[in-house]
């Protein structure tokens, strides 16, 4: 690590404290702390922008020898529950494909000792849009990524204790964790062939079988490995298409994600290759029963309860008339029909992974944007005053399309502070924190001031 990063970590640390400091004060309504915009429009097109500060907390490495480091995808535990360890998953290629071969190390920053990189692990088994799904287990000290068997014959979990250092590995991948850490949702990593996330290295044994009796989704116990297939794609085909399952083709489990109390989960399945609807979203118990359809087209959720889910996506708006492309909130009632409007977007430009901020009320949600007219937008919504707060406007210098570096906002438990993968230094992925607890000790009312 060079003298020169050490000094600007120390500068970026020094600015972090302060502005802290400065958001400490009581403000009045018409005198907020930052930027709010009417509507997503003017987030969009909105000059001046009050942004807080974006800090670097990984190291490029050097020139001759650069290091690409980033959580790559959003929604999983990234911050221990003190909110000093932040996961991350270091890479030392980028813009081209993953080859089974590529190694990818996996480790942890301190945010407390000079952003200190330390190494725990290794995978063969990530891609460039969800990682290796590496996450802390809820409730305990492990820290949880998938990978490739030592054989390379399958992909697994491997797991490691923080605290004690002891590691183990569990028989089947992860995708999501219950939010008591007990069980994991997982499915066939290997059939996956959405382009850029896609695992390599291990043959899809149902391959020629549109829809397999003997895969789909699996639980899986956290403790002992015990799997269980809950949801065959055999099963899941038949709801889907009740008029007739497809004769060729790949159906398969694309991702799942439980609702806050463990009741429920939400289930995507991708039917790339036939017409209609490609992409749906089903909810069902966690023994695969009371299945639910929940909409067309899913692309980024976000449970809101147990009850609501927040989707962006092309839908039926509640009032009718044509499908708008925007943030729309379904209740998992099985009449998939969006109950509101949250903002609606253009579809030609946007697309984003929004999350609820954690805290009381669930009155915040925050989401990025792909790339628009060269530049990632990061903001966050609020519920009550329908106003949306800017976090930060950074040019992209990645490649497009499966190679896109998304912003990806994940949180620290307490919801004070987002994490994010970003280019915008021109150092490739790198990752970024920013504290917005300035902006969740002074909500807007409904009536602050619009700038």
């Amino acid at each position: 690590m060079t003298r020169a990063y050490n000094t600007m970590k120390q500068l970026l640390q020094g600015t972090v404290i302060f502005l802290m400091a400065l958001a400490s004060p009581v403000h009045a309504q018409d005198d907020l702390p930052y930027t709010t915009y009417a509507t997503f429009n003017q987030l969009l097109e909105g000059s001046n922008a009050r942004y807080p500060v974006v800090t670097r907390v990984s190291d490029p490495c050097t020139i001759e020898h650069r290091c690409y480091t980033g959580f790559f995808f959003y929604q999983c535990l990234q911050f221990d529950t003190t909110g000093r360890y932040l996961l991350g998953m270091r890479v030392y290629f980028q813009n081209r494909v993953v080859e089974p071969t590529d190694r990818a190390d996996i480790g942890h920053i301190d945010l407390k000792d000079g952003f200190k990189w330390t190494k725990i692990g290794e995978t063969t088994a990530w891609n460039w849009q969800q990682g290796a799904r590496l996450q802390w287990r809820p409730r305990s000290d492990e820290i949880v990524w998938n990978d490739r068997s030592n054989d390379g014959k399958k992909y697994v979990c491997r797991v490691y204790n923080f605290r004690t250092g002891k590691r183990r590995t569990l028989p089947r991948p992860v995708y999501d964790l219950s939010r008591d850490g007990a069980t994991a949702l997982t499915h066939d990593f290997e059939r996956i062939k959405h382009y850029g996330t896609e695992y390599v290295g291990i043959e899809d044994l149902y391959k020629n079988q549109y829809a397999p009796s003997k895969t789909g989704v699996w639980k899986m116990n956290m403790d002992t490995g015990k799997a269980k297939l809950i949801m065959s794609l055999a099963r899941i085909a038949a709801i889907a298409y009740p008029n007739g399952i497809p004769s060729s083709g790949c159906l398969y489990f694309f991702r799942e994600g439980w609702n806050p109390s463990g009741t429920r989960f939400i289930a995507f399945i991708k039917d790339p290759e036939n017409g209609g609807f490609k992409d749906k979203a089903f909810s069902m118990t966690p023994n695969g029963t009371d299945v639910r359809y929940l909409y067309n087209n899913p692309s980024h959720h976000s449970w809101q309860d147990d009850n609501y889910i927040l989707d962006f996506g092309k839908h039926m708006s509640p009032g009718g008339g044509s499908p708008l492309a925007g943030y729309f909130l379904f209740k998992d009632d099985g009449t998939g029909r969006a109950k509101d409007l949250l903002w609606a977007t253009d579809s030609s430009k946007f697309n984003g992974h929004d999350s609820h901020v954690p805290g009381p009320g669930g009155d915040w949600i925050i989401s990025d944007t792909y790339v628009i007219d060269g530049s990632q937008y990061l903001f966050m919504y609020h519920r009550p005053t329908r106003l949306f707060v800017p976090l930060a406007k950074l040019k992209s210098t990645a490649e497009g399309d499966f190679l896109r570096v998304d912003l990806h906002p994940r949180f620290s438990r307490d919801g004070r502070i987002v994490s994010i993968d970003a280019t915008h230094e021109g150092l490739g992925r790198q990752m970024y924190v920013i504290d917005i607890s300035h902006i969740l000790n002074h909500p807007p009312n409904r009536h602050a001031s619009v700038r």
